[in-house]
């Protein structure tokens, strides 16, 4: 049992933390993240491939790009499948397999999850706010992490942080430098239950930007066909009898993580375990489930963190 005094670290938290922390920033108005802004943050793009990278600044995967980069595969298989695979893709690499990248779908027309999208995103909002692509880490600390007080809260992975395993094996730190804002921040279990306050009360939050992009991210976007849920910006929210619940989960190699909340009990729950995700989520669906049984307790907040 963890409590949110715990600084506990994971990995495992930063698909939870780059989709609002994107959304966060573009929210500020400062980063200028308008089409043409975003059309022109990339370098030697041409412009017929303008659309994916619009609708990957203000959709939720529907971009219509691929799950990964063209060409990642292959270079993780040759030089790091089993240690860190996203370790030889750079910011230049991540600009090169953009220009060779074919659509799936067309943009808005279809839910495809996307590494790819979410790393070009956090590329596009530190160019659109004067910077490089790796610029990303400082805009977020400038703009959300610093104005949450989320200290254990970064792009760092030589800070101490909880050893991953995957197949009962010891992990490395992931390292994803050309992919920063779909897999490279860290958190942990206090910091995450801190933004998880943020997001029941965005009136709370430090400066009207902020407060924003908050209540915006909560905001449901598209229905996902056949399942009755709706997608917000990287939240999934799940309507029900009593209120929505809005969650997301990640996994590496090394760590699983749950978050969700529901507003109108003022519940919430982050889950995260130091052990790579297994083909049926039993861990994440405990969570989810654990989530469910909160909302029915007859009290007023409720705030639990499990590792």
């Amino acid at each position: 049992m963890c409590t949110a005094q715990d600084p506990l670290r994971s990995d495992a938290a930063r698909r939870l933390r780059a989709g609002a922390g994107s959304k966060a920033i573009a929210a500020t108005g400062r980063s200028r993240t308008g089409p043409a802004a975003c059309t022109g943050a990339v370098p030697d793009v041409p412009r017929r491939r303008a659309p994916h990278v619009v609708h990957a600044c203000h959709r939720s995967h529907t971009s219509g790009l691929p799950r990964l980069p063209p060409g990642l595969l292959g270079r993780a298989v040759r030089g790091g499948w089993f240690s860190n695979p996203y370790a030889g893709l750079s910011e230049d690499d991540l600009l090169v397999s953009l220009r060779r990248t074919r659509l799936r779908n067309r943009p808005g027309t279809r839910v495809l999850y996307s590494n790819f999208g979410g790393g070009l995103l956090g590329h596009v909002l530190a160019r659109a706010a004067g910077g490089t692509g790796s610029d990303y880490p400082a805009l977020l600390a400038e703009r959300v992490t610093g104005p949450l007080v989320l200290t254990d809260t970064d792009c760092d992975p030589n800070r101490p942080q909880a050893t991953g395993h995957w197949h009962d094996r010891p992990r490395p730190a992931l390292l994803m430098p050309g992919l920063t804002a779909a897999g490279a921040v860290r958190s942990s279990a206090r910091d995450l239950l801190r933004v998880l306050t943020a997001l029941l009360g965005p009136e709370t939050a430090p400066g009207p930007a902020l407060r924003t992009a908050l209540t915006e991210v909560q905001r449901p976007r598209l229905s996902v066909p056949r399942t009755g849920s709706r997608l917000c910006l990287i939240w999934n929210l799940r309507p029900r009898p009593g209120g929505a619940l809005l969650h997301h989960s990640g996994g590496t190699r090394g760590f699983t993580a749950f978050a969700g909340f529901l507003p109108g009990s003022g519940t919430g729950l982050v889950a995260l375990t130091n052990t790579a995700p297994t083909p049926l989520a039993p861990f994440v669906q405990s969570a989810y489930g654990a989530l469910r049984e909160l909302d029915a307790t007859p009290s007023a907040t409720v705030w639990t963190a499990r590792v």
